[in-house]
């Protein structure tokens, strides 16, 4: 299924990275789409979201072809903020806030993108230059849920909405001034919902000149 979002302000290209990176695992019709499969199909999403260069997505590529283990490893760290994103969203629209487990979580993924800078003298003694060190995957990592946190520091947690599609269960972020849309998309999902209504409506309906009473015998 193809989302095209109606985001209520008509710049379908604003939504959050944290968005962005939730709903890289999608359903279309129910049915499950996994859009990052594996670890190369990671490391190019991170490259588009402007999380790591291209230099650094082929050295990343590379090391992670040599050693499958951790890359599976971390393709499945990924999966589990992108989880947690989803489970967050799902607690701020059923409770009001976040459960603990889920906030502990977010604030121990974003301790694991903590880095430093470190000054560099060239070997000819020439020139210098500031790097800034530590590991590329994790930082991206904690870029994305610094990206939710940030969203949620604005005072934004009541407009975060999960489709009330069950077939969908899309994030996204309402941004309509009522403030009270419940799908994704009003021209998929919700029309789809009131499709489902009216064929409801019309299997409760009586046929034509029979009572109630005796169409429900």
């Amino acid at each position: 299924m193809t989302h095209l979002h109606d985001s209520g302000s008509g710049d379908a290209q604003a939504e959050e990275l944290f968005i962005r990176f939730a709903n890289t695992f999608e359903l279309s019709r129910a049915e499950p789409v996994e859009h990052l499969p594996d670890a190369d199909a990671l490391l190019a999403w991170l490259r588009d979201a402007g999380l790591v260069s291209n230099r650094a997505r082929a050295a990343e590529a590379g090391r992670l072809r040599r050693a499958p283990h951790e890359a599976e490893r971390r393709l499945q760290r990924f999966r589990r903020l992108r989880d947690v994103l989803h489970a967050v969203a799902v607690d701020i629209g059923e409770r009001g806030s976040p459960s603990p487990a889920h906030l502990g979580e977010l604030n121990h993924i974003l301790r694991h993108g903590l880095h430093y800078h470190q000054l560099r003298h060239d070997p000819g003694g020439t020139s210098y230059a500031v790097a800034q060190v530590g590991d590329r995957l994790d930082q991206a990592r904690a870029a994305i849920a610094g990206s939710f946190a940030e969203f949620l520091a604005a005072g934004h947690a009541d407009r975060l909405r999960v489709c009330a599609n069950d077939a969908c269960r899309y994030l996204f972020v309402d941004r309509s001034p009522a403030a009270r849309r419940r799908w994704c998309d009003m021209r998929t999902c919700g029309n789809q919902a009131k499709a489902a209504r009216h064929r409801a409506r019309q299997r409760e309906e009586p046929p034509a000149g029979l009572p109630r009473a005796e169409a429900s015998v």
